[in-house]
């Protein structure tokens, strides 16, 4: 079911599964798509006996599009207020894939007490390496985007949601079926100045490396060795930050590995939560 909820002005759309059971458990998408990279997850967490709580970041999927410049720790506080809005004192397992997993971490550090589990998804605690790259191909689209020509921007943001996929997932993934247009199509609806401002935020962050040694719960680190976006080396990072954090890389798996591989990401996630 989703919800849309009102959390710091913005109207964040969240779908929420389960009877909570055995406790609640926040999955937080990567930049430029949704909560729907986590459908295999939701379905697994919430029929053996969780509460998942998915929501789309602003200017992703169904929550609002706001066109208003923003920062890694203004995205955590949405999800702050999301939490505190659901009645939630303590998640029994928070998580987050890529930019999903640096404000993850950002709670973590803010409310150590937020959740009992940790799980970081092909993440990065620094700052971003590839910055020099991304950072013109984001300028170009926000002139794009105030020259008010439709055409233009539709265009623009159809080759950047090609590309977003392209680097998200494997060639092969994308060659069954439809999925290269379904994900292509989850991507587009953030389209919006909003979202290039979200992605500034994320190409722009700031390196919490350095904090994450106090980061003091369980944590499971997963990441794809065929991760294009976010180098592996990022999530060893991580895993040499956090004390007795648990790294597990899969072999030949993309950035944006849980709609790919769900059953091994699932069994991951099973174990984890299980200890």
């Amino acid at each position: 079911m989703i919800q849309k909820i009102k959390v710091n002005g913005i109207s964040l759309a969240v779908r929420i599964e389960g009877e909570n059971k055995k406790g609640d458990i926040m999955l937080i998408h990567c930049l430029g798509l949704s909560h729907r990279v986590f459908e295999e997850q939701i379905k697994f967490l919430s029929q053996n006996g969780f509460r998942v709580i998915a929501p789309d970041v602003r200017c992703h999927g169904d929550s609002e599009k706001v066109d208003k410049e923003v920062t890694m720790w203004d995205l955590t506080d949405d999800i702050f207020g999301l939490v505190d809005k659901l009645g939630i004192k303590r998640l029994f397992c928070l998580g987050g894939i890529s930019m999903g997993g640096m404000i993850s971490m950002r709670m973590m550090l803010r409310r150590p007490d937020i959740a009992q589990k940790l799980i970081l998804m092909g993440t990065s605690a620094d700052y971003d390496p590839y910055k020099e790259r991304y950072t013109p191909i984001i300028e170009d689209m926000m002139k794009i985007y105030k020259t008010g020509d439709t055409d233009k921007i539709k265009q623009a943001f159809r080759n950047s949601a090609e590309f977003i996929v392209r680097i998200c997932f494997s060639q092969k993934y994308l060659e069954i079926g439809d999925n290269f247009e379904k994900w292509v199509s989850e991507s587009l609806k953030g389209m919006s100045l909003g979202a290039l401002y979200v992605s500034q935020a994320v190409i722009m962050r700031d390196s919490i490396l350095n904090n994450i040694k106090n980061i003091n719960v369980p944590t499971l680190i997963l990441a794809g060795s065929g991760d294009i976006a976010v180098p592996v080396s990022e999530s060893e990072k991580i895993a040499r930050e956090i004390k007795g954090s648990k790294l597990v890389i899969f072999d030949s798996a993309p950035h944006i590995f849980p709609p790919e591989i769900p059953e091994k990401t699932n069994k991951e996630i099973e174990n984890f939560l299980s200890v």
